[in-house]
């Protein structure tokens, strides 16, 4: 793994350097982005060099064509900004996909269903709630408690303190309407211990195969 992800790094930064040479060459050169992945307005650009970077500085863009199946939620682990896109992948290409819920592990992971929908939608928040894990702060309680609880992700900072948990992702139990974790949504077991770990990727299977592509 560390030595995929050296190698991803290595041709990361050659492309880059490439692309930056050749832009400085000829700045009609071309790049494809993924604009505002996740959001909306997501959607495939080939755009010159210049404006290609000013988007991953200001929007968060990533280099290459948005994702057409399964779709990045978070890969950074807690209290970060945004989802870590495209810095902390681990998940590869063909990976298989594991579903909550998987039993107790030491996260204490939970999803917030804003919308409603039992479905996961790019809106909706996560945090981890276990102090015997990387959470330290939090209280297992079923609850948001603001400052202390972890945010995993609120891309909105819609977070209340006191918001009730809707669906305990490793045990399954659901606290509102839903009748249990969204199937599509699943995570990349880097370490093959059978449970989620901060920072592992979490993505949207899209096509419900249960393998990341």
């Amino acid at each position: 793994m560390k030595r995929n992800l050296i190698a991803l790094s290595i041709c990361a930064t050659l492309l880059l350097a490439f692309v930056a040479v050749a832009a400085n060459a000829d700045p009609q050169v071309k790049v494809t982005i993924c604009h505002k992945y996740g959001q909306p307005a997501e959607n495939t650009l080939t755009i010159g060099y210049p404006a290609a970077m000013s988007h991953i500085r200001e929007h968060g863009d990533f280099y290459g064509a948005c994702p057409v199946n399964d779709r990045f939620i978070d890969v950074d682990g807690i209290t970060t900004p945004g989802r870590g896109i495209p810095q902390g992948i681990n998940v590869q290409i063909g990976s298989s996909l594991t579903a909550w819920p998987t039993g107790f592990g030491s996260e204490g992971i939970d999803w917030f269903d804003n919308d409603g929908t039992c479905t996961w939608t790019f809106g909706d928040d996560l945090h981890l709630e276990d102090p015997g894990g990387a959470c330290s702060t939090g209280f297992r309680d079923g609850l948001h408690n603001l400052g202390l609880d972890c945010v995993v992700l609120d891309l909105d900072t819609s977070f209340a303190d006191g918001q009730q948990v809707d669906v305990d992702l490793e045990s399954g139990t659901v606290f509102t309407g839903c009748p249990g974790p969204d199937p599509m949504l699943m995570f990349y077991d880097g370490n093959g211990d059978l449970l989620y770990n901060d920072g592992e990727d979490i993505v949207l299977d899209g096509n419900g195969d249960g393998v990341f592509n």
